[in-house]
């Protein structure tokens, strides 16, 4: 029976790793790929004039006035061209994008802007909500919180505006020189 488990998994595995599925482009945005799930293109519409205009609808959080750039490459050559990168499964090109201080989440809490207590874009949150938690401003608790939401203005004609969180405590309103 062992034997049989063996021989069956052994078939599996053969037939899993014979099976060849195309490579999909590797997404980086200030330094963290994104899975295909958030943001799925094609090297061709990223060398096209209105690539931040399609990263922007895909991805539906960001404005395209916060894509600083874009960069794209082939694969293969930056395999050949550096000396550490290492793939499970070479991807068929790199797209590397860049955003600008647009990206960065501004912060209102009960009312009032305040700073963070570390730089957090709106790509940091999608991709990871928890880090809210390690960027709340000074003196404010995740225990204290009694709401908080996301804005973002992606069909804004006004181009300065940044996504927001904006948090409702339940102590007073925080003085704006703390």
């Amino acid at each position: 029976m062992k034997r049989l488990k063996r021989i069956l998994t052994c078939i599996i595995l053969t037939v899993l790793a014979s099976l060849t599925t195309r490579a999909q482009t590797l997404c980086v945005i200030d330094g963290t790929p994104l899975p295909d799930s958030l943001l799925h293109v094609t090297i061709d519409e990223m060398r096209s004039d209105s690539a931040k205009q399609i990263v922007s609808h895909r991805l539906g959080f960001i404005p395209p006035q916060a894509i600083e750039s874009i960069q794209t490459f082939s694969a293969e050559e930056q395999i050949k061209q550096a000396e550490n990168i290492t793939f499970c499964k070479p991807p068929k090109d790199i797209i590397i994008i860049r955003t600008n201080s647009f990206a960065e989440l501004q912060w209102v809490i009960n009312g009032k802007l305040k700073k963070s207590r570390k730089k957090l874009t709106i790509i940091d949150y999608k991709l990871s909500p928890q880090c809210i938690m390690e960027a709340l401003p000074r003196r404010i608790k995740p225990t204290d919180i009694v709401s908080a939401n996301i804005l973002t203005y992606t069909n804004d004609p006004r181009k300065e505006k940044h996504p927001t969180i904006v948090i409702k405590t339940k102590h007073k309103p925080i003085s704006a020189n703390e």
